[in-house]
């Protein structure tokens, strides 16, 4: 059995006062009707449920709830919360995505298409937004330990697995026990989930720790005990420090640092405690054939040869909108204008090269790690993802791939698309073709003389790499270059930052 934990914290800039109640809903789904039963969620929403009440919590539990059960407990929660209060609800059992949104599966549920899944399962959502209209001024916490094996995929149903990736609200923190649409490691005979394990474990022993630390701690053991094949990661936004109990002073907190794992998924902590960075992998060092493998293409794709690259982070998706308005906010920054295609999850654009590499300083400054562009042969490395072909999927552009000019991906966007609206490359990046073109740290030359390893603080031609939604899909390929004065400031150029 595999499984997928979501916790989401929300707070307010609002302190507690000393009246305030801590309750909790837990709830354990396991005996279900249509697929296999679960073992675990009896014995996690049962072990949470202790650990929770020698915390302070009051608990309601409920075991196998069906989606009746499931709507009168969270609105019966939702009734008996103050505003001030601490409230918890956790759930472990089967849990899918539709459209972008999360729902737990009752017992009694008979899913054949991803159509019905909002029919027969709960969405997540109605939970939090009774927790959070009750409790405006206190601390709301969501657990969801539900991503298991998708039992509702099997003879060919075409339903996603794992958890959609939830936006961040300000104030909030999400935690997931492994990336968004894919299902947790094995855990085998075990009593408890791997990571609920390992959460079970810090409440328990460390609950002085600020809840970034307990499960930062939660992340290195789980990526430890199952070799790197599960890799939590954080999103967050607080605002205050969180503890479980009395938080220990800062200075007797022990120093965390997550494993750096080929494949792992993580955001870096700002210093301030005040958010995380974006989302990155670690791409894994090697060596690979650079340009124009094919033949064919322009010449300043060549000379082909081969690079070698040493392990960096990258982002997952290209920077946001959502992402790019904070750090404008935060340095007084004018915000690029989205030509009314929508901001949040949207890739920026609009941004000058300054603008690029002035947001990677200011999270250098913000974590203390140290971010920049990357550079175009890192890029094409990362986009490659171990393969020679034109995209790291086929020479084929196929259909619903990428996101480029007018259906030649068979893609239904006609400007710029959601990040992560299609399938990520073998790294786990996103959008590596297509979207909107990137820039990197390069200095631009008509053909390969070494300036493709390098970062430069200034140039007059700056590379660019990946197409965009505005290009045919021969301007898509892994290898095809493209450039502009730094002062280049469009409607299909963005970027995504690497760190060492």
């Amino acid at each position: 059995m595999h499984q997928t934990l979501l916790l989401i914290i929300t707070l307010s800039t609002i302190p507690l006062t000393t009246q305030a109640s801590r309750l909790a809903l837990i709830i354990g789904n396991g005996n279900y009707q249509n697929v296999p039963t679960l073992d675990n969620p009896t014995n996690d929403a049962k072990d949470m449920a202790a650990a929770l009440r020698k915390l302070g919590f009051q608990i309601t539990i409920k075991f196998n709830a069906s989606k009746r059960t499931l709507k009168q407990a969270v609105r019966k929660f939702g009734q008996s919360l103050n505003n001030g209060d601490v409230a918890l609800f956790y759930y472990s059992g089967h849990g899918l995505q539709s459209q972008n949104s999360n729902y737990l599966v009752p017992p009694e549920a008979d899913i054949e298409a991803d159509d019905e899944i909002e029919f027969e399962g709960f969405n997540v959502s109605r939970a939090l937004v009774k927790m959070k209209a009750a409790n405006q001024s206190g601390v709301n916490i969501m657990i969801l330990d539900a991503c298991r094996d998708n039992p509702f995929q099997a003879n060919g149903k075409n339903i996603k697995k794992g958890l959609a990736d939830m936006n961040t609200p300000t104030g909030s923190l999400i935690a997931y026990a492994t990336a968004p649409n894919l299902a947790s490691y094995g855990d085998g005979r075990a009593r408890n989930s791997i990571y609920t394990k390992y959460l079970l474990k810090g409440l328990r022993e460390k609950p002085f720790l600020s809840v970034f630390d307990l499960l930062t701690d939660v992340t290195r053991q789980v990526v430890k005990e199952t070799d790197g094949k599960q890799v939590p990661w954080l999103s967050a936004s607080l605002n205050r420090r969180f503890c479980f109990s009395t938080c220990a002073s800062a200075s007797v907190e022990p120093p965390i640092t997550p494993p750096r794992v080929a494949g792992e998924v993580f955001r870096d902590r700002f210093l301030d405690g005040g958010g995380f960075g974006p989302k990155m992998v670690w791409i894994p060092p090697g060596s690979f054939r650079m340009g124009d493998i094919q033949g064919g293409a322009s010449s300043d794709e060549k000379p082909v040869y081969r690079v070698s690259i040493d392990k960096f982070a990258m982002g997952v998706y290209e920077v946001t909108f959502a992402e790019y308005d904070k750090f404008a906010e935060a340095t007084g920054r004018e915000k690029p204008s989205d030509l009314g295609w929508g901001r949040g999850n949207r890739p920026v654009i609009n941004v000058y090269w300054n603008d690029a590499t002035a947001y990677a300083k200011w999270l250098s400054k913000q974590t203390g790690k140290q971010y920049r562009l990357p550079t175009e042969a890192e890029w094409e490395y990362a986009a490659r993802a171990g393969t020679e072909t034109k995209y790291w999927w086929g020479n084929g552009i196929g259909k619903n791939k990428a996101n480029c000019w007018n259906g030649d991906c068979g893609d239904s966007f006609d400007y710029t698309a959601p990040v992560g609206s299609f399938a990520a490359n073998k790294f786990g990046l996103y959008d590596t073709s297509g979207n909107v073109w990137e820039w990197t740290c390069s200095e631009y030359d008509d053909k390969y003389n070494g300036k493709e390893k390098q970062c430069v603080t200034r140039a007059s031609s700056l590379s660019l790499r990946g197409g965009s939604w505005n290009d045919f899909a021969g301007r898509l390929r892994s290898a095809f270059r493209s450039r502009s004065t730094p002062t280049g400031r469009y409607g299909n150029l963005g970027f995504r930052v690497s760190r060492l």
